[in-house]
């Protein structure tokens, strides 16, 4: 197993995900999510490619955590493409990159802080290989400001952040 592992969550994902693993074959596999809750023994860097609309469909965090299963990564990267839609009702990513850095506690989770063209990550520029690792990991150069990094709150804090995650009816 390569130290990048990509998977999607979504047919547009799957497209911008496969595009993003052929240009860097050196450093990074990809892998059906049906197979991430298998890899228990793989600690680096898990990038997931899907609209942000899905993460919300499969049950935000709480979902993207079920199909991560055992997996043993410590690094994670929500890459939610919005190719262009806007979808208002979502609320920010960054409460679902949140939520999982509370859930997966020992792990660092990056979500986007804005819309994340397909392209984006088709291309790779939103990512780049690390200077001192052999992954791919965010970069905001093209994309100043693009990724934000979480980890485990307080709990005072994780109380207060899961308030974005109520619907008012």
């Amino acid at each position: 197993m390569k130290d990048t592992v990509i998977t999607y969550i979504d047919a547009d994902g799957k497209k911008a995900a496969t595009e993003l693993q052929r240009k860097h074959t050196a450093i990074a596999d990809l892998v059906k999510p049906e197979n991430l809750a298998w890899m228990d023994s793989f600690g680096s860097m898990l990038i997931i490619v899907g609209h942000g609309k899905t993460m919300v469909e499969m049950g935000r965090y709480a979902g993207i955590d079920r199909m991560l299963g055992r997996c043993g990564s410590l690094f994670i990267v929500l890459a939610a493409c919005e190719v262009g839609e806007v979808h208002s009702n979502i609320g920010e990513l960054q409460s679902i990159a949140q939520g999982l850095a509370n859930l997966r506690k020992d792990s660092v989770v990056w979500g986007t802080t804005r819309d994340l063209p397909q392209i984006a990550v088709s291309t790779g520029t939103c990512f780049y290989k690390s200077p001192v690792f052999n992954w791919l990991q965010p970069a905001n150069d093209h994309n100043p400001g693009l990724w934000k990094q979480f980890r485990k709150q307080a709990e005072e804090e994780e109380a207060f952040s899961m308030l974005s995650n109520l619907t008012v009816v």
